[in-house]
């Protein structure tokens, strides 16, 4: 049964790429709404220290949401990343690519979406956290939630208590379950597809993969972008 699962993933990959490299987006022009057509999934998965995904929230996904792809999309961010479990360590506490500050933070953004899972709710925190200097990323914290209008009190407990050790045990079991596995972050999977290195353009992925209204902002020439191209990968 998993070979034919395969096999349709990969033929609606091909063709979601020559759709999008050909710039040729169906439908007529329309005010953006789902008209009863199911939001298309976008799924990060990335951690809160890794440059390349700060990057991405700001250079490509902001932009989408800024011109209208807000109500045809259900975007999620699992904050795990290249993250492992130290077994050796009796306690198998969990060892982060950049560090203890980026473990917490990660915590930090799981709660965040797990206690307002409205993207409209946390994704502005998230976009504000990614925007801190680095050095400064955690102390931002309380700073982006008051902009926000998230709770940093409930933020900090969530990630310092049971609940961000249960969301940190379920961000890495969903890392650790993709098919085919991420190979670097930030790996961005919509409708089930992964992107690869093609994830500045996700906005064609988007624009093909809604079959209601779209945004205008997907009736653009052959070979324009939203985004520019910018290196995609943290591997180490």
């Amino acid at each position: 049964m998993g070979m034919p699962a395969r096999r349709c993933s990969a033929a609606a990959l091909l063709t979601l790429l020559a759709l999008a490299v050909g710039g040729w987006v169906p439908a007529v022009h329309a005010a953006p709404s789902t008209n009863g057509a199911p939001p298309v999934n976008v799924s990060l998965y990335a951690e809160a220290l890794c440059p390349y995904c700060a990057d991405f929230i700001t250079s490509t996904l902001s932009p989408l949401m800024d011109k209208g792809f807000g109500p045809i999309l259900q975007f999620r961010y699992v904050a795990y990343g290249n993250a492992v479990r130290g077994e050796a360590r009796l306690d198998g506490t969990v060892m982060c690519q950049h560090g203890p500050v980026e473990c917490r933070l990660n915590r930090i953004i799981n709660c965040a979406t797990h206690l307002h899972p409205g993207q409209d709710m946390w994704l502005p925190f998230v976009e504000c956290l990614e925007g801190a200097p680095h050095e400064q990323s955690e102390a931002w914290v309380d700073k982006c939630a008051g902009q926000t209008g998230l709770d940093a009190q409930a933020l900090h407990g969530c990630a310092e208590g049971e609940q961000g050790a249960e969301l940190e045990h379920e961000a890495e079991a969903e890392t650790a379950s993709l098919t085919p596995p991420h190979r670097y972050v930030p790996w961005v999977v919509v409708n089930g597809i992964p992107l690869g290195q093609d994830n500045a353009q996700l906005w064609r992925y988007v624009c093909v993969a809604h079959a209601g209204n779209r945004p205008d902002a997907c009736y653009v020439p052959p070979g324009a972008s939203l985004a520019g191209q910018r290196p995609e990968r943290s591997t180490a």
